[in-house]
């Protein structure tokens, strides 16, 4: 069955569409495996990061029908792998690269500094990396084109680590990359999002989107985008609001899957409030 899919702006079969997706959530997790436990300076100080750190409910918010999608399954405090190998990651020098020592305020969060590390990056960072590589491979043969949309939240107020301190921050924050990043995938779901009357900034207070290094500014046919939620919009305090991740669930849903896409969010024409200067 062919149908006009919105959301990329062309005729395809639907099923080729949606198997082009890949719904990359790195940072809705709570775990430490266990062995690792000794590792860490307090259980308190370790709970208290989780409770800062955490994208909460992004695994629920981007479950998107039957889409693929790739959860990793333990903290981040624990293992990042978002970050860069440490040569290539800004965050290194402030202990917080993929192998986090130190917390958010700067504090020792590791007593085994190192010891561990490589185990963990062996084990778990590249464990992680290969298996989202390989659900490339598999989209680009099935589908000629991969799509990752790189899922997270971020909090209202920023993080004493963060590089960006702008107390003004907008509902969605959209990341880019210049090579992976076509326009018309931002425009559609900025416009989108404009369009259900949310504040949306490109790459701010975060920036940026996952592209496995294999083919990052390789292959043109790997798409990526990344989406950030304003932890305000389903949390209070630290505690979950059920019903409005519902309400993100199914707007997003409205968004990616095909024929859900209402009339009204399928305009491109939109006034250019909410961009950020990027000169």
């Amino acid at each position: 069955m062919i149908g006009k899919n919105t959301f990329l702006g062309m005729e395809l079969f639907s099923d080729e569409i949606e198997n082009a997706f890949i719904f990359h959530i790195p940072h809705a997790c709570t775990e430490i495996p266990d062995q690792f436990m000794s590792d860490f300076m307090d259980a308190d100080v370790v709970e208290e990061e989780i409770e800062l750190l955490t994208d909460f409910a992004t695994d629920k918010i981007f479950d998107i029908g039957e889409l693929s999608k790739l959860i990793f399954p333990y903290s981040r405090i624990f293992c990042d792998v978002e970050r860069l190998d440490d040569k290539d990651e800004v965050m290194y020098k402030y202990g917080r690269g993929f192998y986090y020592t130190k917390t958010d305020s700067g504090e020792l969060l590791r007593n085994n500094v190192n010891g561990n590390k490589g185990l963990i990056h062996k084990d778990y960072y590249q464990h992680h990396h290969k298996k989202l590589t390989g659900l490339v491979h598999k989209k680009l043969g099935e589908s000629g084109f991969a799509l990752i949309v790189d899922c997270h939240s971020f909090s209202d107020l920023p993080f004493k680590s963060d590089i960006e301190q702008g107390l003004q921050r907008p509902d969605f924050c959209i990341g880019t990359d210049y090579f992976h990043t076509p326009e018309w995938l931002t425009k559609m779901v900025r416009g989108f999002l404009l369009q259900q009357g949310y504040s949306v900034e490109i790459n701010y207070p975060y920036k940026g989107t996952i592209v496995p290094l294999e083919f990052y500014q390789k292959n043109d046919q790997v798409h990526s985008i990344m989406i950030e939620v304003n932890r305000k919009l389903y949390m209070k305090g630290n505690h979950v609001i059920p019903e409005k991740v519902e309400k993100l669930n199914e707007m997003f849903s409205n968004l990616f899957l095909v024929g859900e896409v209402s009339g009204n969010a399928r305009s491109e024409n939109h006034d250019g409030k909410g961009d950020m200067n990027q000169d």
